[in-house]
C-alpha cells in the first residue's frame, strides 16, 4: 500500500514529467545551429535621372522620398543593368531633386541611380 501511494503521489508524477520534458530539451542542444550567412548590402537605390544637361555636364536626380546622399557622394547611373555613368552629388538640392555632376559616361533620362 505504501508503494502505491508513493508511485501515485501528485508531486512524484510532476517530478517525473518535468524530468522527461527537460531532459528532452537538452538533447536538442547537442547539434549547434549553423551560423547565419552574412548579408552583404547591395548598392542602394537613390532615384532616377530626370534631366541631363550635357553642355554643363550635370544631371538632376529625382529622389522622391528616398534617401538623399550627402554632397560629394559618388553615384552610378544604370540603364537595363548596364552602367551608363559615374556621378558626384553637388551641394544643390530642392526636394525631390538633387544635382549631380557627370564625372564620366553618358547618363540618360530615366536611368536608375544607385550609391
Amino acid at each position: 500500500m505504501r508503494i502505491e501511494r508513493l508511485l501515485f503521489h501528485p508531486f512524484a508524477a510532476l517530478a517525473a514529467c518535468g524530468t522527461i520534458i527537460f531532459s528532452g530539451c537538452a538533447l536538442g542542444r547537442r547539434h549547434p545551429r549553423p551560423a547565419p550567412a552574412a548579408v552583404v548590402p547591395g548598392p542602394q537605390r537613390v532615384g532616377t535621372v530626370a534631366v541631363v544637361n550635357e553642355e554643363l555636364r550635370f544631371v538632376l536626380v529625382d529622389v522622391g522620398s528616398l534617401y538623399t546622399p550627402q554632397p560629394g557622394t559618388a553615384l552610378k547611373s544604370f540603364s537595363d543593368g548596364t552602367e551608363t555613368g559615374v556621378l558626384a552629388v553637388g551641394p544643390e538640392k530642392q526636394r525631390p531633386f538633387i544635382v549631380a555632376d557627370i564625372v564620366k559616361g553618358e547618363p540618360k533620362v530615366g536611368d536608375e541611380v544607385r550609391e
